[in-house]
């Protein structure tokens, strides 16, 4: 019989409950026998884990005993919106042979999903955000690693750069996949050191713009633990850390574009979310000089920023073979991003020049979306389409200015429909600043203090653990254009 036609069916005892249920065609459905009448249907891809449990032992110094007539389903099922939340479901038989039976064919099935990582190399930022990275992979990852049986290596960063540094120099052959707890800066870390690492390992020139750069072996996963985790946000659809745990145990993953930023000479830094210049440029390097603000420096150097209200002359260069900008939303199993995948080197693509005076010049790669702004700066942005949405805001009065920042943080409306923001969709670009003052560009919420770049899109250059976002975004404005 072959696993698609395995059929079984029992009536077990949970919590006193009798329960009956089955196992066919690979989903679980158990009810109660009777009333109330309370059913549930769980994919096997969907199941953590299927074990025996123990016996209760009289004295913990003695060794515990699998108990022959009782195991626990170990599962997870979809909450509100994105989240997932973890379950169990134990289930206890007089004959023995019955719950064998179902652990074991339970066991076999789950062992077919090769992708499901074994063991991991863990990053943890601790200086991170609100500083609780730690806190997080021990409240949320730790006991759910276990249950799956995945081995997690833990590896605590004590500076900067030291999570890249590590995977450029360290053997990294005992490990099937990469992730860390951190913000989107310990993200950044982490995939610009493997990408590194394999441009070292392929003797691969990561200078050379024209250089195709190489895809990591290894799978990453991301477990927020920052101050806006805009990277898993655009990823899992929540910042929830339990959801993150999950998609990484689960083993499905997605392909994400990264884009390479260089100057004259050399590979700068690649990045995932947003490379901004002019205002987010201005309040990442000033809002330094206020650390001992925390978080809130930020509002403070953006308030300061937004009144002085200055604008930067410059010309971009634009590489697209579609100007226009996706309408689209990217989902889970984004047909989009399916498509990119396969005909990303079979497109033509021409030079187009925008010049102007500037408030703002952001090259989105995701949405952008988090919790303090739940659209993003470019709300259709794919994951993996082998495009940046190139935000160009053109300098106008502080009252525009506060429409942007309205739009921003609205749940209802984005910026796109603003007359003083234009979106194109690119495949590169290159900025050259025009004469008199310039600003910095704000990367991965990084400074890049050089002002004359040129930036390229690596189409899902990354493989991420994720099952994608199901939210379907509602992009109306209101009456009132804000």
């Amino acid at each position: 019989m072959s696993d698609n036609n395995v059929v079984l069916l029992s009536t077990f005892i949970n919590d006193k409950k009798k329960v009956k249920i089955i196992f066919h065609k690979d989903v679980l459905v158990w009810d109660n026998e009777k009333p109330p009448l309370d059913q549930h249907t769980v994919p096997i891809e969907n199941v953590i884990s299927v074990k025996n449990d123990y016996l209760k032992g009289i004295h913990p110094s003695i060794r515990p005993e699998i108990d022959p007539n009782q195991f626990t389903i170990h599962y997870a099922e979809k909450s509100v919106e994105d989240k997932w939340v973890y379950k169990t479901l134990t289930l206890k038989h007089t004959d023995s042979l019955q719950v064998a039976s179902w652990v074991k064919t339970l066991q076999n099935h789950l062992s077919r999903f090769f992708t499901r990582p074994k063991h991991i190399l863990m990053f943890v930022n601790p200086f991170g955000g609100k500083q609780n990275a730690m806190r997080i992979y021990e409240k949320y990852g730790k006991n759910l690693f276990s249950i799956a049986g995945v081995e997690v290596t833990v590896n605590v960063s004590q500076r900067k750069d030291q999570i890249k540094d590590f995977l450029i120099t360290h053997n990294l052959d005992m490990f099937d996949s990469v992730a860390c707890v951190g913000g989107d800066g310990t993200v950044s870390e982490l995939f610009n050191g493997l990408v590194l690492r394999e441009c070292r390992l392929r003797d691969i020139n990561a200078n050379d713009i024209h250089q195709n750069l190489p895809k990591p072996r290894k799978p990453i996963g991301i477990i927020p633990g920052g101050s806006t985790d805009t990277i898993a946000y655009c990823l899992h659809g929540t910042t929830d850390p339990t959801t993150a745990v999950l998609h990484i145990i689960f083993g499905d993953t997605l392909g994400l574009d990264l884009v390479s930023v260089y100057d004259e000479n050399a590979l700068l830094r690649l990045y995932a979310s947003v490379l901004s210049y002019g205002y987010l440029g201005d309040v990442a390097y000033h809002s330094d000089q206020y650390r001992w603000m925390g978080p809130h420096r930020y509002d403070y150097s953006g308030f300061k920023k937004l009144m002085l209200n200055r604008g930067y002359k410059g010309e971009i260069a634009i590489y697209t073979d579609k100007k226009e900008a996706e309408q689209e939303d990217c989902k889970s199993n984004c047909q989009i991003c399916n498509s990119a995948k396969a005909n990303h080197e079979k497109v033509s693509c021409k030079w187009e020049t925008v010049k102007g005076k500037f408030f703002m010049v952001s090259g989105a790669n995701i949405s952008c979306a988090c919790t303090r702004s739940p659209k993003g700066i470019a709300p259709y942005c794919h994951l993996g389409d082998g495009k940046v949405n190139l935000v160009l805001v053109k300098h106008t009065s502080v009252i525009n200015n506060l429409r942007l920042l309205l739009r921003l943080s609205s749940q209802d409306s984005s910026v796109e429909d603003l007359p003083f923001v234009e979106t194109i969709s690119a495949r590169e670009f290159c900025f050259r600043a025009e004469n008199g003052s310039c600003s910095k560009w704000n990367c991965d919420g990084e400074v890049q203090h050089q002002t004359n770049i040129r930036a390229k899109v690596r189409c899902q250059l990354l493989t991420i653990f994720s099952r994608g976002s199901t939210k379907t975004p509602n992009h109306t404005s209101t009456c009132c254009g804000f």
